[in-house]
């Protein structure tokens, strides 16, 4: 029987809800700018970027997930302690 801690288990990217991405932003300090048919526009008042972060799926897609980190130009690992 194997048992696993906490700290030792990464994430699951493939499980992430954009909900909780969202969230997770907002709690980063991010602005929501407002919300379209196609998803919520974040802005990053850091750098001024924005991006679009997709709500119409529950799921987020791995590449979606790292295209949003990339284009707000935030840590990863810091935006996986507020998920």
């Amino acid at each position: 029987m194997r048992v696993y801690l906490k700290t030792n288990l990464k994430m699951n990217r493939r499980n992430l809800k954009a909900i909780k991405v969202v969230k997770a932003l907002e709690k980063m300090g991010c602005i929501l700018v407002r919300q379209t048919d196609h998803g919520v526009i974040v802005e990053n008042p850091k750098n001024k970027k924005s991006t679009n972060v997709p709500t119409h799926r529950d799921i987020l897609a791995v590449w979606i997930y790292n295209n949003i980190i990339r284009q707000l130009e935030i840590d990863k690992e810091e935006l996986e302690q507020y998920l």
